[in-house]
């Protein structure tokens, strides 16, 4: 079976990346410090990787599809305060099977993401908590009418984040609404909320979990409203040489509650270059 194939696969990575991250490099103190900032969402932290997540036993015949999105993270300060950029460029792929029509498989371009944060330097929280608040924006650029929303949408997002060591605990919650957009498509209105919880160990491996519950407000079934996922996985920060320091994070999800036809669960691998701030140097 494809599925099973493809599940040995991701096991076989998963082996892969315990044995690459087995190597120090760096400082204790400083691979530690990067581990905390890669699960802060309101981090300066400069950041370019992709996230691959595979869903299984989606449809009426169980098939699985595949999103990679690439990832973008950069940070402008204005004294006291910064502007953090965030851009996901999703890539989804369906098989034949998922397509009604039985054309073939479909993969192309889905609905580009950004987000601006607005957050105050982390030196001046208070209580162990910082936050940032700004807009999320979704724009129509799916190449299929199958791999996007065929709307234009917008909405507020929140992140709080405590980082009370080894923990790092938060959550990012927004809503977003369309305004734009294919009139024959229906409207968005979709609400997301996302709790992280972040355990650190002294070498750079951390264990985290990340469900991403969503809410589709214009369900015509109440049942079909909320996705509800559990699980969660680890990950490693770690320095290959005096190269540049990278992250790699594998988590699984199952779905406790779904929509009609939508996946039971989910393997998502996360693969980030970091840039941190290096420090000024002392004459």
């Amino acid at each position: 079976m494809p599925s099973q194939r493809l599940f040995k696969s991701w096991v076989i990575v998963g082996v892969i990346l315990g044995i690459i991250g087995s190597q120090l490099a760096h400082g204790e103190e400083e691979i530690k410090k990067l581990a905390e900032e890669v699960e802060n969402p309101v981090s300066d932290l400069v950041r370019v990787g992709f996230t691959n997540g595979t869903f299984f036993g989606a449809g009426v015949n169980d098939h699985l599809f595949n999103t990679f999105n690439l990832q973008a993270s950069t940070t402008r300060r204005f004294g006291d305060w910064a502007l953090l950029n965030r851009l996901t460029i999703p890539l989804p792929y369906l098989p034949a099977s998922a397509i009604e029509d039985k054309t073939g498989s479909l993969a192309g371009l889905g609905d580009i993401e950004y987000t601006g944060f607005f957050a105050r330097d982390e030196s001046k929280r208070r209580f162990k908590l910082i936050g940032g608040l700004g807009p999320t924006f979704i724009f129509n650029t799916a190449t299929d009418d199958r791999l996007g929303s065929g709307k234009w949408s917008v909405g507020p997002t929140l992140a709080f984040v405590s980082l009370a060591d080894p923990w790092v605990v938060g959550a990012v919650v927004r809503n977003l609404w369309s305004f734009a957009g294919d009139k024959e498509r229906p409207k968005v209105n979709l609400f997301l909320i996302e709790p992280f919880v972040n355990y650190n160990f002294s070498n750079g491996w951390y264990l985290t979990s990340t469900p991403a519950t969503t809410a589709n407000w214009k369900a015509e079934d109440k049942r079909n409203r909320w996705t509800v996922p559990v699980g969660g996985g680890f990950g490693k920060v770690m320095f290959r040489g005096e190269k540049q320091p990278i992250n790699i994070r594998l988590q699984g999800f199952y779905f406790l509650e779904k929509a009609d036809r939508a996946p039971d669960w989910t393997l998502q691998l996360q693969f980030q270059i970091l840039f941190p701030e290096k420090p000024a140097k002392t004459e």
